[in-house]
């Protein structure tokens, strides 16, 4: 074989290499932007699950006529109750104004019917019959009202958000990381091959093989993130001028929390040592 055609040779190995690298990177970018898109996703959710965990109440009204110090002392001691998240004390006045505005209609302040009132939040279901104990066996409550209808129906929603927070962890995030993984793994492996007959000390050229790759696979996830962020505020924006009602974090609520996770796969995988078979299986023939 002549020098020409050994030239031409190396100059197909080097643009096949460079192109190998390409390919790597562009992967791993795309697959940076579509793991961020999840974990935006998830964290959304799961705001979404603890809004609906934090929406768990019920009402006590207070007799006609029970002193402020009374209230406040109630108020205090249901405080101190297990499973108690918080109290907020309504006049009957503030309940007779919303009520007059979600009927849109206007009622004598003289007409008031209704009573002073507690609003006591609290963590889960099975918390309500030990506060509601509490609360009826105290002289200065006239009544306590427990919609059970729509407690039934923040269970069927936690449930319902929960399913789908697990759902895109194990069916979406954990393949995600997987195929990162993968993709990292396989340029470290081809660099590896490459260099089998060129660097003879087998350790030498694995930590060499990894080390050319870890700053193009950072380089990568931080491309893929920011490319991930410009598009999450463009639908962002179009969603809410669509409307309001949308829950969607903005880039301040999620920002930290993705760049943390980002950071902690490079850490990962900059720190975890690599073992590749692609050696042992030249050099057993198999």
């Amino acid at each position: 074989m002549n020098n020409f055609n050994l030239m031409k040779m190396e100059k197909n190995t080097i643009r096949t290499k460079i192109q190998i690298k390409k390919t790597t990177f562009i992967l791993t970018v795309l697959s940076f932007i579509i793991l961020n898109f999840f974990l935006a996703f998830f964290i959304n959710v799961d705001t979404i699950k603890s809004r609906v965990e934090a929406g768990y109440f019920f009402t006590a009204d207070f007799h006609k006529n029970v002193s402020s110090e009374d209230k406040e002392k109630l108020e205090i001691e249901i405080l101190k109750l297990e499973g108690v998240k918080q109290v907020r004390y309504v006049s009957k006045e503030e309940a007779f104004q919303k009520v007059q505005y979600q009927l849109d209609v206007a009622i004598p302040k003289g007409e008031n019917p209704l009573s002073d009132s507690l609003i006591i939040f609290f963590d889960k279901p099975t918390d309500i019959e030990k506060i509601q104990v509490k609360l009826e066996n105290n002289e200065n409550i006239k009544e306590v009202f427990v919609d059970g209808e729509y407690i039934n129906y923040k269970e069927r929603q936690l449930k319902f958000y929960q399913m789908v927070s697990v759902g895109i962890v194990l069916g979406c995030i954990l393949p995600l990381l997987a195929l990162i993984y993968y993709i990292f793994y396989s340029a470290v492996s081809i660099d590896y091959i490459n260099n089998v007959g060129l660097i003879k000390d087998d350790k030498t050229n694995r930590i060499r093989a990894k080390s050319v790759n870890l700053l193009p696979f950072t380089a990568g996830s931080i491309i893929g993130t920011l490319i991930f962020f410009n598009i999450y505020i463009y639908f962002r924006n179009h969603l809410l001028l669509i409307s309001n009602r949308y829950l969607v974090l903005s880039l301040k609520e999620i920002i930290f929390i993705q760049f943390g996770i980002i950071l902690i796969i490079n850490l990962l995988i900059w720190l975890k040592p690599i073992k590749i078979g692609v050696f042992k299986w030249v050099e057993d023939g198999k």
